[in-house]
């Protein structure tokens, strides 16, 4: 593996992680997924909870190696530009690329009456397990970014106990110990809390107008902070008493990876944003678990020169063709 090296002038954290999904990255990245997006078919994956969850697959034109899922972060979805990046590399390398939407993100907030949330991890296990199943090949693999990787972790950590046909996972910057990560949402830099009181407010009001039995939309106009959405949404449309429980519901830290036994690797920096590095050292020292540090690349990003390439889409090109 050739260390991170971001191009001159790309090495501050927040421009890397702001270029990764904003600018002129928009237009490059989605011509170079042209193939990825031209031969994609939707399909809508109903788990045996009864569950419906939107996704796209793209079939390589070569004799397929085998079947890599992507899920994206928190308010992001199947045509998120690093999902695009990551899927396209894997066409061309041989897989078949399915790109699933977590539950009401993309253009899904129709399929499920009930809200999303972050602890729903079963429906997305049941759907690896059915993609698996249904086009998966010799070697699967599961994919995921920040909120993404953390599912990603979850997932492989039940492979084993699921039956998964899953062989290996990769996760990029995921989410370790939500509470932290909010808690940096809200005291750092102010433009990543506004981008995702934006986006979740949008989501939020676009699932209003496909179920009119929920009444939040008054309360939801007067929220402005992260902690205000969180308050009112974790105590009203989750099982959950306090915003502390919920979070800590989903936090992958002590001994929440015990259960791995298939190659799972992570792709992290030190300079994220919104995951403290030093938290890693707190995840469970599984034999099957490596963690990949780099200096650079901000959340998400490591955005290598100015025609707003990743390496991260390079180095899981590398980690998916050694089998981890």
């Amino acid at each position: 593996m050739k260390p991170f090296k971001p191009a001159k002038g790309l090495s501050n954290r927040h421009l890397q992680s702001i270029l990764s999904s904003s600018g002129p990255r928009k237009i490059l990245e989605k011509g170079r997924a042209k193939q990825l997006l031209k031969t994609t078919k939707q399909h809508i994956i109903t788990t045996p909870q009864g569950v419906n969850l939107l996704g796209f697959l793209s079939k390589t034109k070569q004799k397929t190696k085998g079947l890599a899922i992507i899920l994206h972060g928190w308010e992001g979805c199947a045509d998120s530009l690093y999902v695009l990046s990551s899927g396209q590399r894997l066409l061309d390398d041989g897989f078949d690329v399915f790109r699933l939407n977590f539950r009401d993100h993309g253009d899904s907030h129709h399929l499920n009456k009930d809200l999303f949330n972050s602890t729903l991890l079963q429906e997305v296990v049941e759907a690896v397990k059915l993609l698996c199943k249904e086009f998966g090949g010799k070697h699967n693999v599961l994919c995921g970014y920040s909120l993404g990787g953390n599912f990603c972790l979850r997932v492989a950590n039940l492979a084993k106990q699921e039956q998964l046909a899953l062989h290996q996972a990769i996760a990029i910057c995921p989410l370790l110990h939500p509470p932290t990560t909010m808690d940096m949402l809200n005291s750092g830099f102010p433009v990543y809390e506004k981008y995702f009181v934006k986006k979740w407010k949008r989501s939020l009001f676009k699932k209003l107008q496909h179920h009119n039995h929920f009444n939040y939309g008054d309360a939801l106009k007067k929220l402005t902070t992260l902690d205000q959405m969180n308050e009112l949404f974790v105590k009203g449309y989750t099982p959950f008493t306090t915003t502390n429980d919920y979070f800590e519901a989903y936090s992958i830290l002590g001994d929440g990876l015990q259960k791995l036994a298939i190659p799972t690797t992570i792709v992290t920096s030190l300079d994220d944003p919104i995951i403290p590095a030093k938290q890693f050292n707190s995840l469970f020292h599984s034999p099957w678990l490596t963690i990949e540090v780099q200096e650079h690349g901000g959340h998400c990003a490591f955005i290598k020169n100015w025609k707003f390439e990743s390496w991260a889409t390079d180095r899981i090109s590398e980690l998916v063709a050694t089998g981890g």
